[in-house]
């Protein structure tokens, strides 16, 4: 069985690389906390925009999804879930807003991650309990051909693995000597190799990546969706994921794939915030918020959903910066009459 100690990252010998980018990391956090200070409002409009990219786009990851039409009214609020999919985007939804506002008082233990589980389930007829029976992941050829088994720990020592887990991650924390940016790729490959639920493991270990995030002091994924950085290159993600798991029943698995990878999807996260607070200070007003949230909604989007999602500016006002865009270019429109959406035209 697995042994979790991560205080090998006291002495972990990290590359120029790994370093760089831990530092430039720390550059971008505190960047970005000055710059957000002086214009809430912005921030506002952009963590809208990443609910609904992080909501949509961890669930595609694994095949969940719903109509164009219906995915932002039912992240937003206003829309009841039809079928279980829906279900399962509605609970993802109600359980990063909790993070996003509770995160402080949710405190990483066996109760907390129960308790997370619950409302990303809330939806659905899935007990908000441990895995009671042994599960594992499948890679398949196209044609159906079984590539590969990752085996999960036996239903039986879950408890015992996330206690143990759990245990050595606050041992670790509060080692002043071991950074706690490394430490969270860590714990979420022993969460995915120990599969504890038998659903929703992997949009779990989003939602917990979030968490330690935050409980670290690194708010960018209220900002930016990391759910969407991983989705735009699911192989380089599967592919460290598995590099760092080999081994790992034998205790002689590396997580510095991992790691390198996870730091990489930061970089990128805080990269694309500085670009969009850059943008976001040249576009004034209450206009130039409804400009910023179409253009920067990498999805279609209608009139209700942006009413939905800028509940401080007039319908008028957001029909005629709509017009605006539409006669400058910037946008285009896709149907007619009240089932009409506008995407960017880059996106287009």
């Amino acid at each position: 069985m697995h042994i979790f100690d991560y205080r090998f990252l006291k002495d972990f010998t990290v590359s120029m690389g790994v370093l760089n980018r831990v530092s430039k990391l720390e550059g971008f956090n505190q960047k970005s906390k000055v710059l957000g200070m002086e214009r809430q409002s912005i921030l506002e409009s952009i963590e809208r925009i990443a609910i609904v990219l992080s909501t949509r786009d961890s669930n595609a990851i694994e095949g969940i999804g719903t109509t164009a039409e219906r995915m932002v009214p039912l992240i937003v609020g206003g829309t009841k879930p039809i079928g279980h999919s829906e279900s399962e985007i509605l609970g993802y939804g109600d359980c990063l807003r909790r993070i996003h506002h509770n995160h402080a008082d949710l405190i990483l233990s066996t109760e907390t991650i129960l308790k997370l589980y619950g409302i990303l389930m809330s939806y659905t007829d899935v007990d908000p309990v441990f895995k009671t029976r042994d599960n594992v992941t499948i890679d398949r050829s196209p044609q159906g051909e079984i590539l590969k088994v990752h085996r999960a720990v036996p239903y039986q020592y879950v408890e015992k693995a996330m206690d143990d887990m759990i245990t050595s991650y606050w041992e670790a924390r509060n080692d002043t000597d071991i950074n706690n940016l490394l430490l969270i790729p860590c714990f979420i490959v022993d969460f995915l190799r120990i599969h504890p639920f038998i659903d929703g493991n992997g949009r779990m270990s989003r939602l917990l990546t979030t968490l330690l995030l935050y409980q670290e002091g690194y708010d960018i994924c209220r900002y930016v969706s990391l759910e969407s950085k991983i989705r735009s290159n699911l192989k380089g993600y599967y592919d460290a994921l598995e590099s760092s798991e080999e081994g790992w029943f034998d205790n002689t698995s590396s997580y510095e794939p991992f790691i390198d990878y996870f730091l990489g999807v930061l970089f990128l996260s805080y990269r694309e915030y500085d670009r969009r607070l850059a943008h976001a200070f040249q576009n004034k007003g209450k206009s130039g918020a409804v400009r910023d949230l179409v253009l920067n909604m990498n999805m279609p989007v209608s009139k209700r959903d942006l009413i939905s999602m800028l509940p401080g500016i007039s319908e008028a006002t957001i029909s005629s910066e709509l017009k605006r865009l539409l006669d400058a270019g910037e946008i285009v429109k896709i149907g007619s009459t009240r089932s009409a959406r506008y995407i960017s035209a880059d996106r287009r």
